[in-house]
């Protein structure tokens, strides 16, 4: 006695099986983030850009807000211009920190993620800070990049692996010892329902 696979529309369709026992399927592959924009509406950029100084410079500051939606990150990109007053590069003493774990605390300029599908109306549920914030608390760094050249731009796929829940936050600074210039900071991240 054969099997049949009906479509369960009352139509009498039935499923395609080829002559090897196989069920015929059509499917398609799509990154997350292309899944999230063009579904969701929920896929955005946000950029940061700081002065470089003789310290640690906070580039982009990012907390979520919602309660039902994860932030995702996708990708980091960073680059400096004009560094002047420090250490030829490269050396041990200036390099791209990305940390979780410190809040805003004064100062910086807000700044609102982009989001990259122009046909939603919908924004990301998220505080979000660049030049130069005064952050409180104790920073948990899990990456960093030792900037190699003047205008050296580095890109890390971080292919959702980085997640913030409700009133979780992370930061993407410049440790160094130059004295002017400027630090380019990029996220591309998406909201996700929060498991």
């Amino acid at each position: 006695m054969g099997w049949s696979i009906r479509d369960g529309a009352g139509k009498g369709n039935s499923a395609r099986v080829d002559d090897k026992g196989r069920l015929w399927v059509d499917s398609k592959s799509l990154s997350m983030q292309h899944l999230a924009s063009h579904k969701d509406g929920q896929a955005y950029q946000v950029m940061g850009i700081s002065t470089l100084a003789n310290a640690t410079v906070a580039a982009l500051h990012i907390k979520n807000n919602s309660s039902d939606l994860d932030l995702v990150v996708t990708y980091i990109r960073h680059q400096i211009i004009d560094e002047a007053g420090g250490t030829a590069l490269p050396n041990a003493s200036n390099y791209l920190r990305v940390a979780f774990g410190r809040t805003y605390a004064s100062g910086g300029a807000a700044v609102t993620p982009v989001n990259m599908n122009k046909k939603s109306g919908n924004d990301a549920d998220v505080t979000a800070y660049q030049t130069s914030p005064t952050l409180a608390g104790t920073a948990t760094e899990f990456d960093r990049w030792y900037t190699k050249a003047e205008a050296d731009m580095h890109s890390w796929n971080k292919e959702g692996t980085v997640i913030l829940g409700k009133n979780d936050t992370m930061e993407l600074s410049y440790v160094g010892d130059h004295t002017s210039g400027s630090i380019f900071t990029r996220m591309s991240f998406v909201m996700q329902p929060a498991e």
